[in-house]
């Protein structure tokens, strides 16, 4: 083969799943402040790493019920590729992918994957933090 040929299917294979990737990215951001958690706000933390498919279905879940709640709740994002994020997921025992709920005092609420789609997340919001 090629030199240019294996060049080409070389960038091919690095640019297709990038280009998957940032599809998958929230619109908008999530804040990644984690000391926000317990400020008066009811709170939305999921722990997220950017390779984990678990992660990635719940932010695109998240993305959906987000804009009908995001003037009464914190959407947070603890990065488990970061000291803090990491030290928060240790302290609730999380892992990628798992949704925490906290009310405004920051007391944990719930916590655990969403497995079944937007109804259980809009499910567990309505019976986790009243909305």
């Amino acid at each position: 083969m090629s030199r240019p040929r294996r060049l080409l299917i070389t960038l091919a294979v690095i640019a297709i799943p990038a280009v998957f990737i940032i599809a998958l990215l929230p619109k908008g951001g999530y804040d990644s402040d984690i000391s926000q958690v317990g400020t008066g706000t009811p709170a939305v933390v999921l722990t997220f790493e950017n390779y984990a498919p678990a992660s990635m279905e719940t932010m695109a879940l998240l993305d959906r019920v987000r804009p009908d709640h995001r003037h009464e709740v914190l959407f947070l994002v603890a990065d488990l590729g970061t000291p803090r994020g990491r030290a928060f997921a240790e302290r609730y025992r999380a892992f990628s992918g798992i949704l925490m709920t906290f009310d405004e005092e920051g007391t944990l609420r719930g916590r655990g994957l969403i497995e079944h789609g937007e109804d259980e997340l809009r499910r567990r919001l309505a019976d986790e933090l009243g909305l």
